[in-house]
């Protein structure tokens, strides 16, 4: 049984950091020109990349917080005992967003690759994060917090 813990434990921080290690990269777009963003806009297939104060805000304002995301979640799996109830949290917390995100991409018309894989990732991915914590600190609830 300690095995099977100790093998939970591993995945669970594997996957923490691979996460946070993706979302940490997304710090290459809060200093990228705005001629890069404009060409990975093109090259996704979703235009031109509208040229206002407000877009590039948002771009550079959004990647800045995934990255800080991404170090929260490498944080995070440091410990995974003791911030289990964070964890548990983040994992609940992404299935929600997963949803959301996918009557978003549905309903600003986000090509249909996007939009299957954005919202269906983040539920798989939040999923995931739940039932390993859970299967971790051996509780059939949520973790509580303390």
């Amino acid at each position: 049984m300690e095995r099977n813990v100790s093998s939970r434990t591993n995945a669970l921080v594997y996957l923490l950091r691979c996460m946070g290690l993706i979302d940490v990269l997304a710090l290459v777009a809060v200093v990228a020109p705005d001629s890069w963003m404009a060409a990975c806009h093109e090259y996704l297939g979703l235009g031109p990349f509208p040229a206002s104060s407000i877009t590039a805000y948002l771009a550079r304002s959004i990647s800045m917080w995934f990255a800080l995301f991404g170090l929260m979640l490498w944080y995070l799996s440091c410990n995974v005992t003791r911030h289990a109830g964070a964890i548990e949290f983040i994992g609940w917390a992404m299935i929600v967003q997963g949803l959301a995100m996918f009557g978003v991409d549905c309903s600003t018309g986000m090509p249909t690759w996007w939009t299957l894989a954005e919202g269906p990732t983040c539920i798989v991915l939040g999923t995931t994060i739940v039932s390993l914590i859970r299967s971790i600190v051996h509780r059939d609830g949520p973790v509580a917090a303390g």
